[in-house]
């Protein structure tokens, strides 16, 4: 007999034998109850009870069908999950030995309670001493040295080797320890296939809604690989995409490995949120410090890309912040920091100012966050900056040096939102220190020095050479004829600051103009804007080419011209400075005295010589 001729007669045979045996197995509904209850409390502990209908099905495939299913997890007097309706398909072959493999897995109006945990004592490090808190660092320091790892976590969730699981119209409902009410997540769509733990691989999908003043939705795919023994989860691929949370959604992509033991992850990610990329490596790990350490590289970075989706977002986030700077620092949140980031950023808005290719260096622990250093472009110019913001205790400590060449002042003063009052290029370098427990505090109580050097400045609605030909002019009882230019163009111009008290000193300044030079001392309030500063002008001759009117005799020269400029930077600027013409003709009338006496004392002595 041929072999394919012996096929055919004998699988029928076979199959009719395999279904004799099954029979009588399938048509015992309870026997099938118990075979699976068995099952799941062999594998993971939990209780099975079912309290509707079961219904059996033996064609096309072999299925279950449950409804008011129930379950509870060891050690829980209640149950921890409840399904509405559940599908088993199940695999033929292994009911002959009286075990069931599942096919297939289906859940419907699934409600799983998340049991609270007991809340861990939460130190509030606000109220507390500066020596209370160096205690509390150490105190925390040997809880991680000496915490340990957590074992067997993948046991349950992918222990029933189900070849397809799916899961509709069901939620997580998180118990609040504190009695409030619990956070429920609702779960659209889960799907996964091939739930095992012998390294084969997992594909997940999902989507996830959390309730919340704006919805934020998820939706999750992802290939994973579980290794039960080595307590590994290795995730092939990750993507998912939040929305709601952002005014755009949020992508990601990642890969890497969990080490479960170690409640450790390291993982490569791909972010996108707008216009907004961001690659790197990032990793977290529980039991060590710094718990958070990352490597990105980011396009772009702007922190309203961060603001919650909807009209009153941006209401909502200033009632958040801190309006007045007269609120503490949150210093308790900076203190729960534990992060090493180094981060490269082509371009990023931070107060209205625009910076680009930004590379910085920065760690944070125990509420100190050291950036070391801070490179970037700023408006044309270069900045290279250290700085360490120290909030261990309750007063806060800020220390920062650095340098910014070759400015462009113009659009400094656009990205600060402050009137275009000059235009050219500036230079800084400083060294600055404060300390305060609000923003306020600390920006008054700035103290060091600041040095400044400018090129090609012009100041625009104020003009100097005008206000001093006019005084001029007056003093040779004559009246301008030509137009004078509404800026003042500084052929130089560098100043010495020192902050302090919360006031910018000027120690002093000099400039030179066309036929003009200029030194003053003055003050800047920093919170206020306000400023008053006195300048002394010195005339030369070449001043007549202006207006012949503003000719300068050699009794003009020898005379400081006094220039005092007073107002708020929000002000206008065409008030703010004038000519002290009262002082002119004081200095004016001494020094014709002055003259009158050397000419006389020059007389008698010529006598007396002669």
């Amino acid at each position: 007999m041929k072999r394919t001729s012996a096929l055919i007669i004998v699988a029928p045979m076979a199959l009719a034998i395999i279904a004799l045996l099954v029979l009588p197995l399938l048509v015992d509904k309870d026997k099938i109850v118990d075979l699976a209850a068995a099952m799941l409390r062999e594998q993971t502990g939990a209780t099975l009870a079912i309290g509707g209908d079961i219904g059996l099905r033996l064609f096309p495939g072999v299925g279950v069908s449950l409804e008011d299913v129930s379950l509870t997890m060891p050690e829980e007097r209640q149950p921890a999950m409840r399904v509405r309706s559940l599908q088993l398909g199940l695999q033929l072959l292994p009911l002959l030995s009286r075990e069931v493999a599942i096919e297939r897995l289906e859940l419907t109006g699934l409600e799983y309670q998340v049991a609270a945990t007991a809340p861990e004592d939460k130190v509030d490090t606000g109220t507390l001493s500066d020596a209370q808190l160096d205690a509390y660092y150490a105190q925390r320091r040997r809880e991680r040295g000496s915490a340990t790892s957590t074992a067997g976590v993948l046991a349950i969730p992918l222990a029933l080797n189900v070849a397809t699981l799916k899961v509709d119209d069901s939620r997580l409902v998180l118990e609040d320890a504190g009695g409030n009410a619990p956070t429920i997540i609702e779960l659209r769509r889960f799907q996964a296939r091939d739930l095992n733990l012998q390294g084969r691989p997992v594909s997940l999908e999902a989507e996830v809604d959390i309730p919340g003043e704006r919805l934020l939705r998820l939706d999750v795919a992802a290939t994973l690989l579980a290794d039960q023994g080595q307590q590994l989860l290795d995730i092939e691929d990750l993507e998912l995409t939040a929305s709601g949370a952002a005014a755009e959604p949020v992508k990601l992509a990642a890969s890497g490995r969990a080490q479960l033991e170690r409640q450790a992850v390291a993982l490569q990610l791909e972010v996108e949120l707008g216009a907004t990329r961001g690659q790197g490596n990032v990793a977290y790990t529980a039991l060590e410090s710094p718990v958070i350490t990352a490597d990105m590289h980011f396009n772009r970075f702007d922190p309203a890309i961060l603001a919650l989706a909807g009209p009153d977002a941006a209401p909502a986030t200033d009632s958040q912040g801190d309006g007045d700077g007269d609120t503490p620092l949150p210093l308790a949140g900076l203190r729960d920091l534990d992060t090493r980031a180094t981060l490269v950023i082509d371009e990023a808005v931070l107060a209205g100012h625009k910076l680009r290719n930004v590379q910085l260096q920065l760690r944070a622990l125990e509420g100190v966050i050291e950036v070391q250093p801070l490179r970037a472009e700023l408006y044309g110019g270069q900045v290279v900056a250290q700085a360490t913001f120290n909030g261990r205790h309750n007063t806060a400590t800020l220390t920062t040096t650095g340098t910014v060449d070759d400015l462009d002042i113009a659009a400094a003063l656009a990205g600060a939102a402050r009137p275009a009052l000059a235009t050219g290029r500036a230079s800084l370098k400083w060294d600055l220190q404060a300390a305060g427990r609000t923003r306020n505090q600390l920006v008054s109580a700035l103290a060091g020095p600041i040095s400044l050097q400018t090129s090609e400045v012009v100041l625009q609605d104020i003009a100097i050479q005008r206000l001093l030909c006019e005084a001029v002019a007056l003093t040779n009882k004559e009246t301008l004829s030509a137009q004078f230019p509404a800026t003042t163009h500084f052929q130089a111009l560098a100043a010495d600051l020192r902050l302090g008290d919360g006031t910018a000193h000027l120690q002093p300044l000099r400039a030179e103009l066309d036929h003009i030079g200029l030194t003053g001392t003055g003050s800047y309030t920093l919170l206020e804007g306000d400023f008053d500063a006195t300048f002394k002008a010195r005339l030369s001759p070449g001043l007549e080419s202006l207006d012949r009117a503003c000719r300068v005799s050699k009794r003009l020269t020898a005379i400081d011209w006094p220039l005092d400029c007073k107002g708020n930077i929000e002000g206008e600027p065409t008030q703010w400075c004038k000519v002290d013409t009262a002082q002119i003709v004081r200095d004016l009338s001494v020094n014709e005295a002055q003259r009158k006496i050397e000419k006389k004392a020059g007389k008698l002595l010529e006598k007396l010589f002669n």
